[in-house]
């Protein structure tokens, strides 16, 4: 479950607060949050400060959100890194090492 909150603190600012598991399912109510309130005399911003899940697709969205100059704060780590390598401005994450040896291989000397 997502919980969207609209704030009308600042009034130069569009701010939409996320709370829960942002999935696929919720993408367009968050759009639909970020088109009611953005014109383009103010601007947007996303607050993730809340959210305990993102699935592919609401990070896809998120990615693009962020292209379109959309303020995301309060990115959870994990979320932060994956836009990052998704956009190609961060590390790529390297598989771990095997520190263990590979059973039922065939031995060189057969």
């Amino acid at each position: 479950m997502l919980k969207i909150t609209q704030d009308a603190g600042i009034p130069e600012i569009a701010k939409v607060s996320l709370c829960g598991r942002f999935t696929s399912e919720y993408v367009p109510e968050v759009e639909k949050a970020l088109v009611q309130n953005g014109n383009r005399s103010r601007k947007c911003a996303l607050d993730l400060m809340d959210v305990t899940f993102v699935d592919r697709p609401a990070m896809e969205f998120l990615r693009a959100a962020q292209s379109r100059k959309i303020k995301l704060e309060n990115l959870p780590p994990y979320v932060k890194r994956w836009i990052q390598q998704e956009t190609g401005n961060g590390p790529a994450l390297s598989s771990p090492k095997r520190n263990f040896p590979i059973r039922n291989q065939p031995s060189e000397a057969s």
